[in-house]
């Protein structure tokens, strides 16, 4: 029954988003927007919560953290771990726009290290390899430019066990998230994103999960930005605690079709990681 319940939830969304979006559109993927009416560039990273615009239509966008690296110390009923995963090319993202209003996404991590030493036990697990996939489809409801003053969008996304070496839970996975963003004078804006998931039991059912996000940002000049997030997540499942972080950030546009971002995200409560520090890039052709 949950497992229906997913896949229904996935594909209606996917289709009443799809079907908002190709109404009344006049650029495609086969029509592509002319290089001279781009929007200014916007993307999905780094902030957790993702953009409400969409990539222009017929072309193409990837974000990606060039390295990443996690640190999680913890103990738990008499366990202790220290947990340390790098990434190279994690989060990667491929965006094509497909319509004004709409973009298709493709998500995974290229390469994760990760190492759990149990501190108690004297063990230590090491895997790596490639991460799960997501697919996402991007539609922006209403202020499709960065410098409208209210801007929403719709995302659902469907979870695609890719992993190697258990590096994910080997379950599809699921979900739809509302991204916002309002901009204020002298360069200030708020955005953010609730999202609802459906989340593996370890069984063969699935229960709910929250994600909430609110960014504070600040254009300092023409080309460089930064942000200040606080995001939270909870599934409702038994003994599951919150992951709420404290993540900071700066952009910089090197090109109108270019940009680098280097950020630390904090975790606020145990469950959440301690420290996430990423570099990354992104670039529009």
């Amino acid at each position: 029954m949950q497992k229906t319940l997913i896949s229904m939830l996935t594909a209606s969304s996917f289709f009443m988003a799809a079907s908002a979006a190709m109404a009344g559109e006049g650029h495609t993927l086969f029509n592509p927007t002319p290089v001279d009416q781009l929007r200014p560039m916007s993307a999905e990273r780094p902030s957790k919560a993702d953009s409400p615009y969409s990539v222009d239509a017929g072309h193409f966008q990837i974000e990606t953290n060039l390295y990443s690296y996690v640190q999680n110390d913890d103990c738990n009923n008499g366990t202790c771990s220290k947990n340390r995963q790098h990434f190279i090319g994690g989060s990667t993202n491929l965006r094509i726009g497909l319509t004004d209003r709409t973009d298709i996404q493709f998500i995974g991590d290229l390469y994760r290290d990760q190492r759990i030493d149990d501190r108690t036990a004297g063990t230590r697990i090491m895997r790596q390899g490639y991460g799960d996939t997501q697919v996402r489809l991007k539609v922006n409801v209403f202020g499709n430019h960065p410098a409208d003053q209210y801007s929403l969008g719709i995302l659902p996304y469907i979870k695609l066990p890719t992993n190697q070496e258990d590096l994910g839970n080997d379950e599809v996975e699921g979900g739809i998230g509302l991204p916002f963003n309002i901009n204020f004078d002298d360069g200030w804006s708020l955005g953010g994103m609730t999202q609802f998931n459906l989340v593996t039991d370890g069984t063969s059912g699935y229960d709910p999960a929250y994600v909430n996000a609110l960014v504070v940002g600040k254009a300092l000049t023409d080309k460089l930005s930064a942000y200040t997030e606080f995001y939270t997540f909870k599934a409702d499942q038994a003994g599951a605690e919150w992951l709420n972080t404290l993540d900071f950030g700066t952009v910089y546009a090197l090109t109108d079709n270019f940009r680098i971002d280097a950020n630390v995200h904090f975790g606020v409560t145990d469950a959440a990681d301690d420290v996430n520090f990423f570099v990354g890039t992104a670039y529009r052709f």
